[in-house]
């Protein structure tokens, strides 16, 4: 035998025509300007059936928006150049909404004369995760600058209250120490009796008294800037008695009616996520008292199986149109945050009643 038979050549076509008809690729022939073949897969891209494709120039059928830069590209591929690149139709498809479809080219002879051969990719979900993954890194690049800055005011902060609180009562420590070893060396026999000595022996207990007093100011003052850092009542009363306690002092504190609901259940869960969901809620409720103008919030711990659902829900004004996606939402950002640290989802945006809405589902540990 000398080659292919007739019906060898047949069978390879038939053959050919089978893998590009069942392609999950979309496979086009383009010549002369016109769409000599499209398979099944790239007539689904957009909606539709081959035939309404095949015989059509393409200038007729190209996005509006998108004509003269598609048929540019077609004449720079015919001709044998911008073999490489690839180009994005943007196609509103009937019940699936916008899509995003990426051509790929390249130069063929085809009876005899140049055409386009190539195929079609539907890359719309990739290149919403390609957008979701930019805007998640810009979020956190406005996230790590805020921490930054939030950083050097707490180092501020704090050596401020150093030098102004504990600074200062240290140094009235200081001279009332030394006013009272004067008035030691100064005084007479202690133990003689005369009403002079007595007289200054209560000075003595006064001043003493007031150095203790002075103290005690400086202890506060360390539990306070400490309890800022770091939420000691977590390790004194438990998370959950904790997160209670918080939100009396924010009650007290604001005017804001705080009521809080907590499974039965005492949490076992590590103290890395019992601070990370302690400073979640307290960050949500900073937000309420910033931005809600609300006169009351509610908070709610549940239990489901091995995870916690918090809720934080506020009768406020509610938090703008798509604040979750935004970079500016950098509380928000930090709460999303914490939550993704401990393995968790958070689910953030407004009530039926308005006001914001921010429900955090993580994994937990429970107490046996």
């Amino acid at each position: 035998m000398n080659g292919f038979e007739d019906n060898d050549h047949a069978n390879i076509a038939q053959l050919f025509h089978g893998i590009v008809e069942q392609s999950v690729a979309g496979i086009y022939l383009l010549q002369d300007g016109v769409m000599q073949y499209v398979n099944d897969k790239f007539a689904d891209f957009f909606g539709t059936t081959p035939s309404r494709f095949m015989g059509r120039p393409l200038a007729d059928i190209a996005p509006p928006e998108q004509r003269h830069s598609l048929v540019a590209q077609y004449e720079r591929r015919v001709q044998g150049s911008d073999q490489e690149s690839h180009f994005i139709i943007r196609a509103n498809v009937r019940r699936r909404g916008p899509r995003l479809i990426e051509i790929h080219g390249r130069q063929v002879i085809y009876r005899n004369r140049p055409a386009v051969v190539g195929i079609g990719i539907d890359v719309t979900e990739r290149e919403k995760a390609l957008k979701d993954i930019e805007a998640s890194r810009s979020q956190l690049r406005a996230l790590m600058s805020a921490v930054e800055t939030i950083q050097d005011t707490e180092r501020a902060h704090i050596a401020l209250e150093l030098h102004d609180d504990i600074g200062g009562l240290l140094t009235a420590l200081k001279f009332d120490v030394a006013r009272l070893r004067r008035r030691l060396t100064g005084a007479d026999a202690l133990n003689s009796g005369t009403r002079s000595e007595r007289t200054d022996i209560a000075g003595l207990l006064q001043l003493t008294h007031e150095i203790s007093g002075t103290a005690q100011e400086a202890i506060d003052a360390v539990r306070r800037i400490s309890d800022e850092l770091r939420p000691s009542l977590i390790d004194h009363l438990g998370m959950l008695d904790a997160i209670r306690d918080h939100a009396a002092k924010f009650q007290a504190r604001y005017g804001i009616a705080c009521s809080v609901t907590v499974p039965q259940t005492e949490s076992a869960a590590d103290p890395a996520s019992e601070r990370d969901l302690f400073r979640i809620i307290q960050e949500a409720l900073t937000n309420v008292a910033r931005h809600a103008s609300a006169t009351k919030v509610t908070i709610t711990l549940e239990r489901d199986d091995d995870t916690l659902e918090a809720t934080i829900e506020d009768d406020g004004v509610g938090l703008p149109t798509s604040i979750e996606e935004s970079t500016d939402g950098l509380g928000l950002a930090g709460i999303r945050e914490r939550a993704r640290r401990i393995g968790g989802h958070t689910t953030i945006g407004n009530s039926t009643a308005g006001g914001a809405r921010i429900e955090v589902r993580v994994p937990w540990a429970f107490a046996k």
